[in-house]
C-alpha cells in the first residue's frame, strides 16, 4: 500500500457526504488501463490507519493513485504554485494536468488521478479522470 499524509483528510465534509473512492473505477477498468491484472485497495496513512480519500490500483506494469477529497480547499487555483502546467477545458469545473497527474474540481469534490509507476500515459489518465467525473455524485 501507498502511504499518505495524515491530518484533516477531506473524506467527508460538513454536509456529511460519504464516498467509496474505490467504487469509482472498477478493477476491470484499471486492468484495461494498466494492461495487467491489478489489486485495488484503499491506501493507508503513514501510521497504518486507513486513508479514506485514496484508492490505489497496483499491477505488474504500473500503478495509479486516485484521491477524492470533499472540499475545494484541496484544489490548486489558477496562479497557485501547486497548479499543474496544462489546463484541461472539458473536465469538471476546473482541471489541470501534466504527464503524471490529472486534477479537477467538480461539485466541491477535489480529485487527483496520478500515475505512480509505469503505464498508463497522460491520455489514459485523462480518460480515467473523465470516467471518475461521470460517476461522482
Amino acid at each position: 500500500m501507498v502511504g499518505a499524509c495524515g491530518g484533516d483528510d477531506g473524506s467527508s465534509g460538513a454536509d456529511g457526504r460519504e464516498l467509496d473512492r474505490c467504487s469509482l473505477v472498477t478493477v476491470e477498468e484499471a486492468e484495461d488501463w494498466l494492461g495487467a491484472p491489478v489489486d485495488a485497495a484503499p491506501s493507508e496513512n503513514l501510521d497504518g490507519t486507513p486513508d479514506p480519500v485514496t484508492c490505489f490500483f497496483q499491477g505488474a506494469t504500473g500503478s495509479v493513485l486516485l484521491q477524492v477529497r470533499d472540499g475545494a480547499v484541496y484544489f490548486a487555483e489558477p496562479g497557485s504554485p501547486a497548479r499543474l502546467p496544462q489546463d484541461v477545458t472539458d473536465l469538471g469545473e476546473d482541471a489541470h494536468m501534466d504527464n503524471d497527474s490529472v486534477r479537477f474540481l467538480q461539485n466541491d469534490w477535489s480529485v487527483s488521478v496520478g500515475q505512480i509507476t509505469g503505464v498508463p500515459d497522460a491520455g489514459e489518465l485523462l480518460e480515467m479522470a473523465r470516467l471518475v467525473s461521470s460517476r461522482l455524485p
